[in-house]
């Protein structure tokens, strides 16, 4: 009796050093989607531009938008019944100009932290742990619309945490959800291409508040792109 109760606390030690935390079951996800996702053929470009057409609560637009792979920088312009507004982020400050040409400027604690999460996830910065450090935990799993999916929590080094929804077979990410102050936002991708090796969203979804985006990819090039494009215009 001594005998097989003492082999039987061994092998319950041995269950609990070997069962993964929520750190270690996110890490291992999110390496399991970079690979589903182009793996190497992710770790070379430099940048990307791409461009595309939505439908934002009905209406028609254009946009596009640029992305540096080595920063967290992005621009966007969006064209919405002819008016374009853009938006950009150099890494310390977050800009927004009209049709006017005059730039606001936000520098405050929670604009900055939005505009790297949004950065973050514009560049897929999640692909690059060692260039945009972020904490990954496995939050269980999820269902939406019926499907099952792996739930991975990323909170990126001075950005709100988001959700990650991964497709248990195939590892692709199919849905982000979150918060962008106190305002939720989900997007769902709906169908991936691949270029270069690499899977890029076509279709996306999103929802922000009562507002809704449905977004069609129409082009996509990875590029190196000058910091100027990044930078705030001169005023």
């Amino acid at each position: 009796m001594i005998r097989r109760m003492f082999f039987a606390a061994v092998l319950a030690l041995g269950a609990c050093a070997t069962a993964p935390t929520p750190q270690q079951e996110g890490e291992r996800l999110m390496a399991l989607l970079k690979v589903a996702s182009g793996g190497a053929a992710l770790d070379a470009p430099a940048g990307f531009h791409e461009a595309g057409i939505a439908l934002r609560d009905g209406m028609p637009v254009t946009y596009e938008t640029w992305g540096d792979l080595h920063a967290l920088r992005t621009r966007s312009e969006m064209t919405i019944g002819g008016t374009t507004r853009t938006s950009g982020f150099d890494g310390k400050v977050a800009w927004a100009m009209g049709p006017d040409g005059k730039a606001a400027i936000d520098t405050s604690e929670e604009g900055l932290a939005g505009a790297r999460l949004s950065a973050y996830l514009t560049v897929g910065g999640y692909f690059y742990p060692d260039r945009f450090p972020a904490r990954f935990d496995h939050a269980g799993t999820r269902s939406s619309n019926g499907k099952i999916y792996d739930v991975v929590t990323a909170t990126p080094v001075g950005a709100p945490s988001v959700d990650f929804w991964l497709d248990p077979e195939t590892h692709l990410l199919q849905r982000i959800s979150g918060m962008d102050g106190a305002t939720p936002f989900e997007g769902d991708v709906g169908r991936y291409e691949t270029i270069d090796g690499a899977m890029i969203g076509f279709e996306l979804h999103q929802k922000q508040g009562e507002h809704r985006m449905d977004m069609t990819l129409m082009h996509y090039v990875f590029e190196a792109v000058p910091f100027e494009r990044f930078a705030l215009p001169p005023q």
